[in-house]
Formats: structure tokens, C-alpha cells, sequence
């Protein structure tokens, strides 16, 4: 979002507002798009899976995107830094909380459940708390880049989770199991 910003403030330095604002409307929108495809992609069955990884490059990558995702000081960073611990934090708890199992083939499926869309709305939750506490004490304004890369984190992080588990349930032998919250 800050992206966006830049864009339309120097589309507007080239005397071409209107433009920027279409640019950056976009901008907004297609990663309001992007986000909510991941989401609802989680409460869908879907095989676990490393091509999964594909998403939490591109969210790394456009969080990266200049003017980055946090300013060069050292309570940017270390808000930057927070953020990311607690992105990181709610993808282990998503990842254990995720319901798995295996079909008949030895495939492994996931889904989310109610106990997995409330880990999201706190990640949200907590999310946005970290980035009002950096406002209050140090006036610095919404990032939607750091929301970005920590975005990927957490999705990166439940979906090496996953991977683990995964691994696990195929040890426990022939035949579908079953594992609803945890490893």
C-alpha cells in the first residue's frame, strides 16, 4: 500500500492525479484480491503440498518492494522485527491447528476449520495491534508492505508446519489417518 502511495505521489508530482489514483486504487486491489484468494483457499480441501510455497514468495516479494517494509531506524526495525515474530508465531499455531488426513491413496489433504479461521482473525488482530502500538509511539503510518511480508511469513511458516506434519502422518502406516488439531 505504501507502494501505491509512492505511485500516486509521483504520478501527482507529474501534475497527473487522476492517473495516480486509478494506479494506486489498483495497486489496492489486487492485493485486497490476492489476500482474500489465499484465505478462502484455506478453508477449501487442498493436498498439502510444496508448490504451496509459490504464494508465500509472491507476498514476500511484493512486501519487499521499495519503499520496503519498514523505515531504515531502529524502531522501523524493531517493529519490523515484532511483526514478523508474531506473523511467524500464529503460522506454527494455524499449522498444528489445521485439520489433516489421508485418503486411501496415501494423499494428504488439509482444511481449515472454525478453530483455524479464529487463529486468522487474531493473526489479523494482532497484526494491526502491532501496528498501532509503532503509530502511538512512534508516528509512523500503516505499512502495507510490512503487512505484505508478514503475510508470507505466517502463511510460509503454517505451511512448513504442515509439511512436517504431513511427513508424520504418512509414518504412522497404510490406511487413512486422521489428525484434527496438533501433530
Amino acid at each position: 500500500m505504501d507502494a501505491a502511495i509512492s505511485v500516486r505521489a509521483a504520478a501527482g508530482a507529474a501534475g497527473d492525479e487522476h492517473v495516480a489514483q486509478l494506479i494506486g486504487g489498483a495497486n489496492a486491489l489486487l492485493v485486497l484480491g490476492i489476500t482474500a484468494l489465499v484465505l478462502v483457499l484455506q478453508f477449501r480441501a487442498r493436498r498439502v503440498r510444496a508448490v504451496a510455497f509459490v504464494w508465500v514468495a509472491l507476498l514476500v516479494v511484493r512486501g519487499l518492494v521499495p519503499p520496503g517494509p519498514a523505515r531504515a531506524t531502529a524502531a522501523g526495525l524493531v517493529f519490523l522485527a515484532l511483526g514478523l515474530a508474531v506473523s511467524a508465531a500464529f503460522g506454527v499455531l494455524r499449522g498444528r491447528a489445521m485439520p489433516l488426513w489421508r485418503d486411501a491413496d496415501g494423499t494428504v489433504w488439509r482444511r481449515g476449520d472454525s478453530a483455524v479461521l479464529r487463529l486468522w482473525l487474531l493473526t489479523v488482530v494482532a497484526r494491526c495491534a502491532v501496528s498501532a502500538v509503532e503509530y502511538a509511539l512512534t508516528d509512523e503510518p500503516f505499512n502495507g508492505n510490512a503487512f505484505l511480508l508478514g503475510f508470507g511469513v505466517t502463511l510460509g511458516v503454517q505451511h512448513a508446519v504442515l509439511l512436517f506434519r504431513r511427513g508424520t502422518l504418512r509414518r504412522g502406516g497404510p490406511g487413512i489417518a486422521v489428525s484434527a488439531h496438533g501433530a
